[in-house]
Order: structure tokens, then C-alpha cells, then sequence
């Protein structure tokens, strides 16, 4: 949604393939001593939705967001159970509900949250 790139360290050691979306905690690089983030969490590797249905679900889910990119920070970090206090509405449920397969330096998800249908063990 925003746009940004972040040249990152995964310690997982994943390397990703082009075009790859990933849902992944990122720290900042360390007090500028070096230009990349590094991964904090293994990534989830997100299959089967594309960059435009994860981008129609994110706008949708901050609609009337005042500042959009504060709103995407809090929404990514806490999920819509940050607003709703619903646990079924957290970003751990959805990993749940979507888990595809693993290896042991990658997690891989399918679906999006708002659409039930499209999550393996919803």
C-alpha cells in the first residue's frame, strides 16, 4: 500500500522468490550501523491472493483511517482486534485458519482473513 521497499536480513535464512508477499515482523536496521531491516519472525509466505486482493483487504479494512500509514502500522501489528476486542479477529487466528505447509525456514499461508471461503481450516 505504501509503496515502501525495506531491504531485509531474514535469520531463518529464507531468500524468497520474486514477487513473494510476506507477512513478516521487521526490526529496524541497528542504529544506523548498517542499511537493512532484519527479520524478527520466521516469514509467512502468503499463496494464492496476489498484491492487489491483499491491497483491496487492507484499504477495506482502514476505511475512515485518518492517517493511513499509522492506521496500516496499528492494523498490521494488532490486527482488527485491536478495534473490535473480537479474538477470532487477530492476526494469530488468521495464521491459524490459513496455515498451508511449512519447511523449516518459511510458514505458508492461503486466504484472506474477510474471506472465509478462501482459508483451509476456517
Amino acid at each position: 500500500m505504501t509503496d515502501e521497499e525495506f531491504r531485509c536480513h531474514v535469520a531463518s535464512g529464507y531468500q524468497g522468490k520474486p514477487g513473494e508477499l510476506w507477512y513478516v515482523r521487521l526490526c529496524p536496521p541497528l542504529l544506523k550501523e548498517v542499511e537493512y531491516h532484519v527479520g524478527f519472525t520466521t516469514p509467512y509466505v502468503l499463496l494464492g491472493f496476489g498484491k492487489a486482493d491483499w491491497t483491496a483487504y487492507l484499504n477495506k479494512s482502514l476505511l475512515g483511517a485518518g492517517d493511513t500509514k499509522q492506521a496500516l502500522h496499528q492494523f498490521l501489528k494488532f490486527g482488527k482486534a485491536a478495534y473490535s476486542r473480537k479474538p477470532d479477529e487477530s492476526w494469530s487466528e488468521f495464521i491459524f485458519q490459513a496455515y498451508h505447509h511449512h519447511q523449516h525456514d518459511a510458514i505458508f499461508l492461503t486466504g484472506l482473513p474477510d474471506v472465509k471461503g478462501s482459508l483451509p481450516h476456517a
